[in-house]
């Protein structure tokens, strides 16, 4: 019995097959054709020629009608029916002429309808075909006509169609390299593990876009590598896949075409390669118009350079890279977000460009510069202008410019340590002195977004990347993945978290180690949250870990609101004041995440504990308040402090002379003034701000805030129905507590023990759901009932 086909398996509607939609398309549409013509799939080994025909027959329907002819030009061909069904072995058919073995055309349609009962349009699928020769060609022809003849359409899979001859009744498809999207998705697929943007783009210019040699490439990398965390240069050596995929080119070469391909320098200009600079040190090298051809075909297969090198004994060619010094290697490293590079930097290396690197990974990955590490080692040796590099592409010549960076870099190395903003005045004023000097560097421009955030100004950090946006300027990996987890912090900020999901995708996509970031984890987390309703999981903070303050800060906090949002409070109290114990000044401002604290322990315990007030003073400063979510915020936590029973509406709490509360910022003030209603027992204006609250959620575009919705209206809250259901002695005992009798008193007036006293007060406080004293005296207050001056 022949061996099945690898590809015989595959699933219906070509499950497998990646970026070959028009390809699937035309093959399927060509089987039920009525012109007498053969369709010739070419396509290098690898390519992905059996697997696409297949899955394309199959998605027409025409997988049970389908015969597939392997080795046809063998001394053993079989043939396969049904995607491996059926195999029935050829080898009495085979007719071995003076130059190749052939099928009897006539002999062979008679075997076939011994093993096809289909009534139906037929394919006779020729695969397998090397070189389709002159000779190839005109048996190809010969089986066409005679198959035509009986009710079959024939597709051939061929690896290399030359120029001449082609035949009239023949039509080529040829498999191009594939897209890097799906290419991206078969690597993922086939190898469980997420890729960097980049490294596919390398593995699709290493590879030529076939789809089995990228993956045979892929295999060689190790996790590190793939992820992009590691710098990966390309193959030394062509693996067996590639060597078979290529064996028809290579055997076309003469000496002399070898001889130029083995002496091509294989480099990808990577930016080219995505549209981005990834790494600008990697450089196509331009060549002379004597070796344009072996360029021009070094560029679409460059393992061919490669196998030529192997073939004629050339040596390997120099290395752009290999020009780098040890500096320009680290800087290297550091534009591409390729940390695990870092690890070896020695001292000789350092320089004030490197200084600046490496603070602007710390600031962006929430990591320390603890002692022993790359980071301290590197800023033992920072010189005075290494801020520079942080801010500008090129420093300025203001030198009040250049000391305001310089403080503000030191303001944002002690807040990463201690979470706390010594200076605020003198730092929003450095800011602004920043933002008056053109050309910035990406990452310094990101840093400083997340600056304006932390003091609550949304509408400059917006304004600082729209006109980056611009400027134009070529970014490297480092910038991309900083840019965009500046906008998915502005988006979380101001309550997008659609927006912010695929900002946080595009940097994942690019650098999927990101992931791994506690900045990024804690962004995540609330986005799950505020989209879909998802609870965090884990909600504990690493340890022991190489994180900030100011990262564990932000990540309790994020993680807190999450909590929030889906109605897990008591959770999300103790979140947020270990959050802002951590970072006072965390990047959604210190006004919002005031609010979500105050709101948790409001909603958990009716009050706001000591240490939970402790955090919520002083109050907040005027210029923290300008802006429009700053002040709404504020008014929020107003709404909730507030001990009066004022019945006056929402938007008499609300900023007045600001620009108009977007859906979020009402949403989450309604929800606010939703709590101070239950707190005061008013349950028809809590149903009016609910039923407008989960409206709002929907427009607002954060459904998943619904269950905040839902626990402030499911809440258990006093019982005032239960309380005129309370038996004479339960009352005699309440009266006691509103006349403020301590339990001794109580004790000795109704001749119990103290025991017993509490025991009957915990069964009270049970049936009027109330949590203790200070709650039954507020709803005895807020009730008024008649019985309670009554006398016994």
């Amino acid at each position: 019995m022949a061996p099945q086909s690898e590809f015989s398996g595959i699933g219906p509607g070509g499950s497998g097959v990646y970026g070959r939609d028009s390809e699937l398309r035309l093959i399927g549409s060509f089987a039920f054709d009525l012109d007498p013509t053969m369709l010739v799939v070419a396509g290098l080994s690898g390519a992905g020629k059996t697997c696409t025909v297949m899955a394309a027959l199959e998605r027409a329907g025409l997988g049970a009608s389908t015969v597939r002819i392997a080795y046809s030009a063998s001394q053993g061909p079989y043939v396969e029916t049904t995607f491996g069904g059926q195999v029935l072995e050829l080898p009495g058919l085979v007719a071995d002429t003076s130059q190749h073995n052939e099928l009897d055309p006539d002999q062979l349609l008679e075997a076939l309808g011994a093993v096809t009962t289909s009534s139906g349009p037929r394919v006779l699928f020729v695969d397998d075909v090397d070189v389709l020769t002159s000779d190839r060609a005109a048996w190809l022809g010969r089986l066409t006509d005679t198959a035509y003849d009986d009710g079959w359409r024939v597709i051939v899979a061929a690896r290399h169609v030359p120029a001449q001859p082609k035949l009239d009744e023949m039509d080529v498809l040829a498999l191009g390299p594939l897209d890097p999207a799906p290419l991206r998705q078969l690597l993922q697929q086939e190898l469980h593990q997420l890729i960097a943007e980049d490294v596919v783009a390398q593995l699709r210019w290493w590879s030529g876009g076939v789809p089995q040699v990228a993956l045979e490439l892929a295999n060689q990398l190790n996790p590190e590598q793939l992820r992009g965390n590691k710098v990966w240069a390309g193959p030394e050596t062509v693996g067996l896949v590639a060597r078979r995929a290529y064996r028809p080119i290579l055997d076309s070469l003469n000496s002399a075409q070898a001889r130029n391909l083995a002496r091509t320098v294989l480099h990808p200009n990577v930016a080219d390669l995505v549209g981005r600079a990834h790494d600008r040190h990697l450089r196509a090298v331009p060549h002379g118009v004597a070796k344009r051809h072996a360029d021009e075909l070094a560029e679409q297969h460059p393992l061919l350079a490669l196998l030529c090198r192997s073939q004629t004994g050339a040596k390997r060619a120099a290395s752009v890279a290999e020009g780098l010094g040890p500096a320009d290697m680290v800087a290297a490293a550091l534009d591409g977000l390729h940390l695990e590079d870092l690890a070896g930097v020695t001292a000789a290396e350092i320089t004030p460009r490197i200084t600046a690197g490496v603070v602007a990974v710390a600031l962006l990955t929430g990591t320390t510069l603890a002692a022993g590490r790359t980071g301290e080692r590197l800023l033992r040796h920072m010189s005075p202008e290494w801020t520079d590099h942080l801010w500008w592409r090129s420093p300025p010549s203001d030198p009040a410019a250049r000391a305001a960076g310089a403080r503000v870099a030191a303001a944002l190395i002690v807040l990463e340590g201690s979470g706390q903003l010594l200076d605020p005045a003198g730092f929003r004023s450095d800011l602004d002195r920043l933002d008056q000097v053109p050309e910035p560097h990406w990452v310094g421009v990101c840093i400083r977004v997340r600056s304006r955030l932390l003091l609550g100004d949304v509408a400059q950090a917006r304004r600082l990347l729209d006109v980056l946006t611009c400027r134009g300027i070529e970014p490297t990996a480092a910038e991309i993945v900083a840019r965009d987890l500046a906008e998915a912090s502005i988006e979380i900020a101001e309550g997008r978290p659609g927006n912010a999901r695929a900002h946080l995708a595009h940097a994942a996509q690019l650098r999927p180690g990101i992931h791994s970031w506690l900045p990024v984890r804690g962004h995540e987390a609330l986005v799950s949250a505020m989209l879909d309703g998802q609870t965090p999981v884990g909600c504990s903070l690493p340890s022991p870990s190489p994180w900030s303050e100011r990262a564990m800060g932000e990540y309790a906090l994020d993680l807190g609101t999450a909590c929030l949002a889906v109605g897990q409070t008591e959770q999300a109290s103790v979140l947020l004041t270990g959050g802002l114990e951590r970072c006072a000044w965390p990047y959604r401002g210190r006004s919002q995440s005031r609010a979500d604290l105050v709101e948790a322990h409001i909603v958990t315990d009716g009050r706001l504990r000591s240490r939970a007030r402790r955090l919520v003073r002083p109050p907040l400063a005027a210029e923290e308040q300008v802006h429009v979510n700053a002040a709404a915020s504020s008014m929020r936590t107003s709404i909730l402090l507030a001990t009066d029973k004022r019945t006056t509406g929402l938007d008499d709490w609300l900023p007045v002379g600001r620009a108009r509360l977007t859906p979020w910022l009402r949403l989450r003030s309604l929800i606010a003034y939703g709590h101070r209603h239950l707190k005061h027992g008013d349950d028809w204006s809590l149903q009016q701000a609910a039923r407008e609250a989960r409206t709002l959620a929907d427009l607002a575009g954060v459904p998943g805030w619904s269950g905040a919705i839902d626990a402030a209206l499911n809440s258990d809250g006093p019982d005032r129905e239960e309380l005129e259901r309370l038996s004479e002695g339960e009352r005699a005992l309440v009266r006691l507590v509103a006349h403020g009798a301590t339990n001794a008193q109580i004790a000795g007036a109704v001749y119990l023990s103290q025991r017993s006293v509490a025991n009957r007060f915990s069964q009270i406080y049970t049936r009027l759901r109330v949590r203790d004293r200070r709650e039954l005296l507020e709803l005895i207050q807020v009730e008024l009932p008649d019985w309670i001056e009554e006398s016994d």
